[in-house]
């Protein structure tokens, strides 16, 4: 059961290390257990003896999980630190303190045992502890413990502690000897200990910025009306010039951080360089950005990653062509040394064209089908062969004499003139031997045998076309001895009709005996005259 030992109120002023604080009085100290007679009061009684007689023990039943020492500081104080006396009657101080290793010391502002977050120092419990401990801890608070939960093999958890002082300020006071009030704090609350920086609930003037509220929250002069320049880091400015207290914001200079960085430079102070900007325009100021792209070579926001290999051109944007062997290209423009087998130009990114193929697009394509092109790099026709040339990968070997078409499959008839090879895609001969005919020279003609035979041949032809054209002269000549016998004919017939219509005149207007030859030939005159005459 734990015991709680009264105490008076008294502030006694004492020294700390290098600084003076007050040392708080504790009103109560309480313990887990007690051992014996040790009860925690002795650790409050002005007796520094650390003989175990003289000191506070906690109890050393196996069933004991945990030790504490409670300090009540009676009222909420701003503390410093904590300083506390353990026994040395051990036999030297590995062994008088072994039992204190693993210790902490925790606060809290109730009476309940607080979790070990509130902790403002834990021991490692691996080194050995001297007999007399100081600690800071910086702390607003009532009630501080020293707790152990660690204890060694066989025994339970163990504190011996002979003395113990706890130092500080009262709330609303910090600084040496605790002569600076926290005024400056809202509601004159707790600020801390050291340095005089409020708590959680700000600064009593709005316009300050916490903690230390010696600095405008925003502006500067009299009652913080005038404006910091808006590129001070942290919005903070001297509160009566007005300076910038921590700097510029990335991409300004200056007492009042109100110049850009130079052409070239951005960023905190203006120390870094942008210079790969496209067409050699500035990047931002503040962050190094180029908003207009990166210039032949570079990558990046900032413009400031060369490309990598493989790429090359503004924003790197752009793929090396087929450089010889995988060597990179130029970075900048794309240029290769030298084109793989299929390609050429500048950056070897053209494949070879114009039927040509290999390094340096130096070799001609073979006979490919329809004269499609062959492959770039190794000459081979996709598609096949033009009729004419045998079938290999490149196409490039003629048919054998006495073959011809597609493949080669078919054979030459053998008889053109002067035994001449026939044409290797069609077969066809310019000329045939003796004794053939047609295109292919597979056609059997008639037989000349002799030079007579030849010269009879081309005699009789020559009479033939002389005999066609005396039977053409002499159809034309018949043509036109008929007409002329046709005319004859209608004329004869005509004065015929004639005579025997002026005979009948003659006959009714003359007496029949009076008709006489005379007559009749000055009746029809010279009509009738040719009328005799007519056969």
């Amino acid at each position: 059961m734990a015991t709680l030992v009264p105490a008076c109120f008294l502030l006694l002023l004492s020294v700390s290390g290098t600084y003076a604080y007050n040392q708080i009085r504790l009103t109560r100290v309480g313990s887990s257990s007690v051992y014996q007679s040790n009860k925690a009061s002795l650790a409050n009684d002005g007796d520094f003896t650390q003989n175990i007689q003289r000191c506070s023990h906690t109890d050393d039943k196996p069933n004991i999980k945990e030790a504490w020492l409670r300090l009540d500081l009676g009222d909420v104080f701003s503390m410093k630190s904590v300083k506390f006396w353990y026994r040395n009657d051990r036999g030297g101080a590995n062994y008088s303190t072994i039992r204190l290793r693993g210790y902490s010391i925790r606060v809290s502002n109730d009476t309940t045992l607080p979790p070990p977050e509130s902790s403002c120092y834990t021991d490692p419990g691996n080194v050995t502890l001297p007999t007399i401990i100081e600690k800071n801890c910086e702390r607003t608070v009532r009630y501080v413990w020293i707790y152990q939960g660690n204890a060694l093999e066989g025994d339970c958890p163990i504190l011996e502690i002979c003395e113990v002082q706890v130092f500080g300020c009262e709330t609303g006071r910090y600084g040496e000897d605790c002569s600076y009030t926290c005024d400056h704090c809202r509601n004159n609350a707790s600020c801390e200990i050291t340095s005089g920086v409020c708590d959680k609930h700000g600064c009593a003037d709005p316009k300050m910025a916490p903690p230390s509220c010696s600095q405008c929250l925003a502006g500067f002069g009299e009652n913080c009306r005038r404006q910091c320049s808006p590129f001070c880091k942290e919005n903070r400015c001297d509160i009566n010039m007005g300076t910038c207290l921590l700097g510029c914001n990335d991409g300004y200079l200056g007492s009042f951080c109100n110049t850009t960085c130079r052409y070239g430079n951005y960023g905190d102070r203006c120390q870094k360089s942008c210079n790969h900007c496209l067409q050699n325009t500035t990047c931002h100021h503040v962050n190094g950005f180029c908003s207009s792209g990166c210039k032949e070579g570079y990558k990046g926001e900032k413009c400031d990653t060369a490309c990598s290999v493989g790429e090359y051109g503004k924003n790197c944007a752009n793929h090396c062509g087929h450089c010889f062997n995988n060597e990179p290209c130029n970075r900048f423009d794309g240029r290769c040394n030298d084109c793989e087998t299929g390609y050429h130009g500048f950056k070897c990114d053209k494949e070879c064209s114009n039927k040509t193929y290999g390094l340096n697009c130096l070799d001609t394509c073979g006979a490919c089908l329809d004269s499609s092109p062959c492959h770039h790099v190794d000459g081979s026709c996709p598609s096949g062969c033009n009729p004419g040339w045998q079938t290999t990968p490149k196409c490039d070997a003629p048919c054998p004499p006495g073959t011809f078409g597609p493949n080669c499959i078919n054979k030459c008839s053998g008889n053109c003139l002067h035994h001449a090879p026939c044409d290797k895609e069609s077969g066809k001969c310019k000329s045939c031997s003796e004794g053939w005919k047609n295109d292919f020279c597979n056609e059997k003609s008639g037989e000349p045998i002799t030079d007579l035979e030849k010269l009879t041949l081309q005699h009789l032809k020559l009479d033939n076309e002389r005999l066609v054209i005396e039977s053409e002269m002499l159809k034309k000549e018949s043509q036109k001895i008929s007409l002329e016998t046709v005319f004859l004919k209608i004329k004869e017939k005509y004065l015929r009709l004639k005579m025997q219509s002026e005979f009948q005149k003659v006959m009714n207007s003359t007496p029949e005996t009076q008709l006489s030859e005379e007559n009749i030939g000055q009746s029809f005159g010279s009509d009738g005259q040719n009328a005799t005459e007519s056969p």
